[in-house]
């Protein structure tokens, strides 16, 4: 009969379309403090991790981990849940053609997905990453429940909504796994412990498979299923925006059997253009610390350094160290890398070993000095200001 599948076409329209509408969209912008100027990487590369919370598109709540452990790509494992219902959702049908009629409708999805994503950071600052993998279903549907709440005229005829029936929709995907692409806004592993990111993409679909079950006077509706497949055919692509709040931490050398050092010296050492050995440079820029000015109870002699402008004395903030020792045979180990907000900073050095630190500082042009512990400086204190001067 032609106005019962009028009926049925209509309503099956408004429901598919509203389950699909209540995927939630969360687009926070974030930004992130910036890097340090100018800062160069160096040829010790530091493994790293990241655990992360993400919201959006893509899921209610995300937790993920970031492993950067292989230069320049990271990699990425998440579990992004995806679930909600929603019962008894009144809705005016008016604008189905029922003038005067009350849809009662109600949901249920669960699209959770655990994610493998590869990234690439791209840009001087590393600000930006490509992103790309799989996303594999661990639950994949959208049921969608409707009735009317109150009866239909048809022809001068009174149909209660028990004679009527009920309509049920449910929708898959004939994928298991979801290609997805994306990109980044803020890094995975930031220059700071914490870091803030927002990450923009997609997911690309399987095929959607639509079942259509039904009561009463709309049963034997079940033909309905394949037309709607055929019409969502190329709904597919599910767009991602999200925002993720992530904490890092280093990783042991150790554990990946990187050895400190064995990638020989940092390229920032290699931009002097001096191939003097360590004991020349030593006497051409700092031959020794200055003597110590308060005794401590560690076998190392501490060096309590702050970051000045070379003109005005003024501490300087948002300090980023990198401290060297250079051994005998002149290579390089990392001893210690991170930002100092405050510009001020405590190093412990081995007496009798010499060592060298690079400070950066966003205006300001970078700061290289070599440092030789006295060996007799043991459980000693000193304090060193180390001028900046600015960038022209």
């Amino acid at each position: 009969m032609r106005t019962k599948r009028s009926i049925v076409s209509r309503v099956l329209t408004f429901s598919l379309a509203l389950s699909l509408a209540v995927y939630p969209a969360s687009a926070v912008f974030a930004q992130e403090a910036p890097p340090p100027a100018d800062t160069k990487p160096t040829s010790t590369f530091q493994p790293a991790m990241s655990v992360g919370l993400s919201t959006g598109s893509h899921a209610f709540l995300g937790v993920d981990a970031t492993l950067s452990i292989i230069h320049p790509v990271n990699f990425r494992i998440s579990y992004n849940r995806m679930r909600m219902e929603v019962d008894g959702l009144s809705f005016n049908a008016a604008s189905l053609g029922f003038s005067g009629q009350d849809l009662i409708l109600s949901s249920d999805l669960d699209l959770s997905t655990l994610g493998l994503i590869a990234e690439l950071p791209i840009g001087e600052k590393k600000s930006f990453r490509l992103m790309g993998g799989l996303m594999i279903n661990l639950n994949n549907y959208i049921n969608v429940n409707g009735e009317f709440a109150d009866g239909v005229s048809v022809n001068d005829y009174e149909l209660t909504p028990e004679r009527i029936g009920t309509i049920n929709v449910n929708y898959t995907t004939g994928s298991p796994v979801y290609p997805y692409f994306g990109l980044g806004f803020g890094r995975s592993l930031g220059v700071n412990r914490l870091s803030f990111a927002l990450e923009a993409g997609a997911m690309l679909r399987g095929r959607p498979d639509i079942k259509f079950n039904s009561t009463g006077l709309l049963s034997d509706n079940a033909q309905n299923g394949p037309v709607l497949s055929e019409n969502f055919e190329r709904v597919r692509v599910h767009p991602s925006v999200g925002f993720r709040l992530a904490y890092k931490f280093n990783l042991p050398k150790e554990l990946f059997g990187l050895r400190p050092g064995a990638e020989g010296t940092s390229e920032l050492a290699e931009d002097t253009g001096n191939e003097a050995s360590p004991e020349k440079q030593i006497s051409e820029e700092q031959p020794a610390l200055p003597k110590p000015v308060a005794p401590n109870a560690s076998p190392y002699l501490i060096v309590r350094g702050t970051a000045v402008d070379a003109k005005t004395d003024a501490v300087l903030k948002q300090a980023y160290i990198e401290l060297y020792k250079i051994l005998p045979d002149g290579s390089k180990t990392l001893e210690r890398t991170g930002p100092y907000p405050s510009g001020q900073f405590t190093l412990g050095l081995d007496p009798g070993d010499t060592y060298e630190i690079n400070i950066t500082i966003p205006g300001y042009k970078p700061l290289r000095k070599v440092l030789k512990a006295d060996p007799a400086g043991a459980a000693q204190t000193i304090e060193q200001n180390f001028p900046l001067e600015t960038e022209q």
